[in-house]
């Protein structure tokens, strides 16, 4: 439960954060889970988008923006996305907000690579010029704008219906594989119990079948159980026998083992060799279920070795016109941290060293 609690704080921490929209020609602070579909959102530099966009107009003249999807696909490359040519010209708050048109796009679907749809523009009572619109128009949920300062576009899918959120992994609890065999044996005593009360009360039965033995001295029956049903009273037997013998079940193991896994969750996020001091930020546990399958990872499959490594490139030397040039913040073979702005030095055999 408080582990759900933390997650529905994250959901809303998500849900309120501030998202600047354009109405009537101004710009509006507002939350992103009021967004609606057909309202123009203004993205800046470096901010993530809030929902599936339509690029209209851009602070570059060529009407494109940059984007990476790092968060989505894993590609940290830059992305070209282009506005519809038609709209190109509508850059400030009023120009965009004087924009008539419709927008029709098909069904959400997950595909990250497809979008297919067409926007309508209308320009003083002539017919509608209709554009396609493609991939290369829509600037999904969760990627961030870079190398551009600011853009306008307008939201077409929002909420559960972004490619982002259709793109979730399914919604059931994630199991340990401890807890999965504990749950076999969990069915297993169960079985033990039920077969040893109806092997108990079948006993119970043969041996009171003999007179002598239907009522012993220690244990006289009332006139009320003498008159009821033999299947009541062998029932009642029965689940006499179940509450006696019900300690089989090991309630107790469910609540141990639950309680090490909450508190080993803390001593994952207490632990200061996890910590990132670049980041500022040590290791997060999402969920405590899966806490000693990470001690179990025997091998790590991947398709290319950024995925594993920091994938940070680090200047050495050039070549230009047959000299070769090194930085100037190389000493003694190593490079100085120092060195914010790197001069060029001519190291080729018979240089001047320029």
């Amino acid at each position: 439960g408080y582990e759900d609690w933390l997650r529905h704080k994250a959901d809303c921490s998500i849900n309120e954060c501030p998202v600047d929209v354009v109405q009537q020609g101004k710009v509006v602070r507002t939350q992103s889970h009021k967004l609606r579909v057909g309202d123009i959102v203004v993205v800046r530099e470096d901010e993530t988008f809030p929902c599936d966009l339509i690029l209209l107009s851009s602070s570059r003249h060529d009407g494109t923006c940059y984007v990476t999807t790092a968060s989505l696909d894993g590609e940290s490359s830059h992305k070209t996305y282009y506005a519809v040519q038609d709209t190109l010209a509508f850059r400030t708050e009023q120009e965009v907000d004087s924009l008539h048109a419709t927008i029709e796009c098909e069904q959400p679907q997950p595909d990250l690579y497809k979008f297919v749809g067409r926007i309508n523009i209308y320009k003083d009572k002539e017919e509608p010029v209709a554009r396609p619109l493609g991939a290369e128009n829509l600037l999904l949920r969760g990627a961030t704008l870079k190398n551009t300062q600011h853009i306008y576009a307008v939201a077409v899918y929002t909420g559960m219906e972004t490619k982002m959120a259709l793109n979730y992994q399914s919604k059931s609890q994630k199991r340990s594989a401890v807890e999965k065999s504990m749950n076999a044996f969990l069915i297993v005593y169960l079985f033990i119990l039920i077969s040893k009360a109806v092997i108990n009360t079948v006993l119970k039965y043969a041996w009171q079948w003999s007179p002598d033995r239907d009522e012993p001295w220690y244990n006289h029956r009332t006139e009320n159980e003498r008159q009821r049903h033999v299947v009541i009273r062998a029932f009642t037997d029965f689940l006499a026998f179940m509450v006696l013998f019900n300690y089989i079940i090991p309630v107790s193991m469910y609540v141990t083992v639950e309680m090490q896994k909450f508190l080993g969750s803390y001593f994952i996020t207490w632990d200061e060799e996890m910590f990132d001091e670049e980041l500022g930020e040590g290791a997060q546990v999402n969920t405590s279920d899966l806490n000693e399958e990470l001690g179990q990872v025997e091998y790590v499959f991947t398709d290319k070795t950024g995925t594993l490594t920091e994938n940070n490139m680090e200047f050495i030397e050039c070549c230009v016109d047959g000299n070769v040039y090194i930085p100037h913040a190389i000493c003694n073979g190593q490079i100085l941290s120092a060195a914010s702005s790197i001069d060029m030095i001519d190291s080729s055999p018979g240089g001047y060293r320029r």
